[in-house]
């Protein structure tokens, strides 16, 4: 197909407010899962049975928490096939990552928070682009990052409860995952997208496992992860621990702290900068530059509800590109599985910590009363 790219005026006013509004809804809505489904359910596959076999005990824990979940349903249902308790915790912990896509509408949903997006700027985008770029000085766009440590404080904390650790474990899974999706931490800036082009939710590719187009950001949520059996899942999980250990991370150090997030970001970031924004990939806008903001909308809706591309041709992937693509995808997805199992583990050793040093203290008081006392 090798398409050129297609030049779209740029709509103001109420119009180009509904095409942003449009395009947080294909961001965040229920056709782009932010990883989509199988991804997430991949990586937190992978976490489970990393903290299985760092911290077994910690396993009946973590399953007896999520039955704590303000919205407990979907975790029930996940487990009601299990057959034994450590099977329901797991299951119960996988759906824990999907949660937050599953919750959209609601009011547990934060659309803010399944994004963190640090810009990539063309040399050809207009100076009022990169004026505006240059006014957030570094901070990205999405809440992400920020909604990461508040959620891991909140699992950190003695005092909470176990619902509110359920609800942000639940987030935690699922943001720890968005941070390392490139798209998710990049939004790119140049001529032809000159408020950016929405995480690569306005740049269309053609979908090499499906026969039709599909947005640059989707085509790495999915990469070729498109089962959420569990099946599929544990088989997925298996062959990337197997492919890609621990060992072939490098940058797979110790959790340090909450100011990691921003760093393992930045690191999704540069595969962006490195390997998808400058590479030979052509991606095109939809060329139809007549159509009013009502027509956008509702061509956008009917991707995220059917499926149905708004573009009937878009430039190919090349198999060289959809491998590599697999390779990155992948290996972010058990990184991501690894971190979160680092950071739970953490956590509970911190907890227990914590409850250690509170007993004591407590024990210490209650002696001095009762001396006082006596």
């Amino acid at each position: 197909m090798g398409l050129s790219r297609f030049k779209i005026k740029v709509l103001r006013g109420p119009g180009y407010r509904l095409l942003l509004l449009a395009a947080i809804i294909l961001v965040s809505g229920s056709a782009a899962q932010a990883w989509d489904h199988p991804s997430h359910m991949t990586t937190t596959a992978i976490a489970f049975e990393e903290i299985e076999r760092l911290r077994p005990e910690l396993m009946e824990r973590i399953g007896l928490m999520l039955m704590k979940h303000p919205d407990p349903a979907p975790f029930w249902v996940a487990a009601t096939d299990a057959d034994t308790g450590l099977e329901r915790a797991r299951r119960m912990f996988i759906e824990g990552a999907r949660w937050p896509d599953d919750a959209k509408g609601t009011n547990s949903d934060r659309l803010s928070w399944h994004s963190a997006r640090f810009p990539i700027v063309a040399d050809d985008a207009p100076q009022d682009t990169k004026d505006l770029v240059a006014s957030r000085e570094g901070r990205p766009m999405g809440e992400a990052i920020t909604a990461l440590e508040l959620q891991s404080a909140t699992m950190a904390n003695p005092e909470a409860g176990a619902d509110e650790r359920a609800l942000a474990l639940s987030w935690f899974l699922h943001m720890l995952g968005d941070i390392h999706q490139p798209l998710h931490v990049t939004d790119y800036y140049s001529a032809e997208y000159t408020t950016g082009n929405a995480a690569g939710t306005l740049s269309y590719v053609w979908d090499p496992m499906k026969d039709s187009a599909i947005p640059l950001h989707l085509l790495w949520d999915s990469n070729s992860l498109r089962s959420t059996a569990i099946a599929d899942i544990d088989r997925h999980a298996a062959d990337f621990v197997q492919k890609y250990p621990r060992s072939s991370f490098p940058q797979l150090t110790a959790y340090s702290g909450p100011a990691d997030f921003k760093t393992w970001a930045l690191e999704a970031h540069q595969i962006a900068i490195d390997f998808i924004y400058a590479s030979d990939l052509e991606f095109v806008k939809d060329p139809d530059q007549d159509q009013d903001a009502a027509k956008l909308v509702g061509k956008m809706v009917k991707y995220i509800l059917y499926g149905i591309s708004p573009l009937e041709e878009a430039p190919e992937v090349s198999a060289e590109h959809w491998a590599q693509l697999q390779e990155h995808a992948h290996s972010q997805i058990t990184l991501a599985g690894y971190r979160i199992a680092d950071v739970i583990v953490a956590t509970a050793d911190s907890l227990m910590l914590e409850h250690t040093i509170t007993g004591d203290i407590l024990e210490t008081v209650d002696n001095v009363q009762s001396r006082t006392t006596n």
